[in-house]
């Protein structure tokens, strides 16, 4: 009787929850509402890349097949919803380069995205853009991507003389020096200045974002300088004596010259101090205004940049390039 009772008393203790036979449910919160697609937008203008004009009526057509037209101003702007990624478009208007580039997505939006076209009229030139930027007047069958500095170049010049174990003489590396001051911000757009310029009698062991000035002395050789394209670091050799002038074993237009093809540019046949055939001046630090302007047109653009105007998708630092010796006469 007394196990039937104890038996029974512990079914009814089961029975009103005093032992669970489990974890309790807890009521769970509503699902929460579907979330509207984020809306996004950028926009910005189409200008002149000289004279900064916008240029009414561009029409520019995205990857995904959106094409969109700028307004008289110059204006644009595109929509959407979601997420998306970096915008390839093609920028073109009646009477300039056609142009293919990347436009940064960013989820927030952007506004003021400033994309320029190159003028198909004075003063710019294709052919003679082709030959400064692309090497086609020494190689017209194969067009090189755009290379350029993107740092500010320091410089080192050895000053030692190859010919008698000597010094370069202080005139010397003054026109050296001088030259160089000039050059760079000629040859960039403005963009850039020549910073640290550092001399000393030894040998110099290259580092980032230096261009070393060396002079040697190669009589037999067929070059009065040569110079590395765009390569950081960079390097400069002027023949000593091999080309003289009636200022001295070399002309200051010949560093001139070289630093021109440091900053990223090759020989032409149009006027001006990179023409191989030109004379060179005792007095000259100048490059003629085509050469600026359109080394000016060549610095508003990334490294990579390929015939006759196409931005890489991966803008690359032009240091990883192969670097390209040019040999002046």
């Amino acid at each position: 009787m007394r196990s039937l009772a104890a038996v029974a008393a512990l079914s009814l203790l089961c029975a009103c929850g005093g032992s669970p036979s489990g974890p309790s449910r807890q009521p769970q919160p509503p699902p929460p509402p579907p979330s509207s697609p984020q809306t996004w937008t950028i926009g910005g203008q189409v200008v002149d890349t000289l004279s900064t004009q916008p240029i009414s009526g561009a029409s520019l057509a995205f990857a995904g097949g959106t094409s969109i037209t700028a307004t008289a101003g110059g204006d644009w702007q595109l929509q959407g919803t979601g997420t998306s990624a970096n915008q390839l478009v093609t920028i073109s208007a009646s009477g300039y380069v056609t142009r293919e580039t990347t436009v940064r997505w960013d989820a927030a939006g952007r506004a003021g995205v400033r994309l320029d076209l190159i003028a198909e009229r004075t003063p710019f030139s294709l052919p003679f853009y082709r030959q400064l930027v692309r090497n086609a007047f020494e190689e017209p069958d194969s067009m090189r991507s755009l290379r350029r500095w993107i740092r500010t170049p320091n410089f080192y010049i050895d000053t030692r003389n190859p010919t008698d174990g000597g010094v370069l003489l202080p005139s010397e590396v003054a026109d050296i020096e001088s030259a160089i001051r000039e050059a760079v911000p000629q040859m960039t757009g403005g963009q850039l200045s020549a910073g640290a310029i550092e001399s000393a009698a030894a040998a110099f062991t290259p580092r980032p974002d230096y261009i070393e000035v060396v002079i040697v002395y190669e009589p037999e050789g067929t070059f009065c300088a040569d110079a590395f394209v765009a390569a950081n670091p960079g390097r400069i050799r002027i023949n000593y004596q091999r080309c003289p002038s009636s200022c001295g074993a070399f002309a200051p237009e010949t560093v001139v010259h070289e630093v021109g093809h440091a900053m990223g540019f090759y020989h032409h046949d149009g006027n001006g101090v990179l023409n191989p055939n030109r004379l060179r001046s005792c007095t000259n630090r100048q490059f003629s205004d085509l050469e600026r302007q359109h080394a000016r047109i060549a610095y508003s653009r990334p490294s990579g940049n390929m015939d006759p105007d196409r931005d890489p998708s991966t803008f690359l630092a032009v240091e990883t390039d192969r670097p390209i010796r040019v040999f002046c006469r």
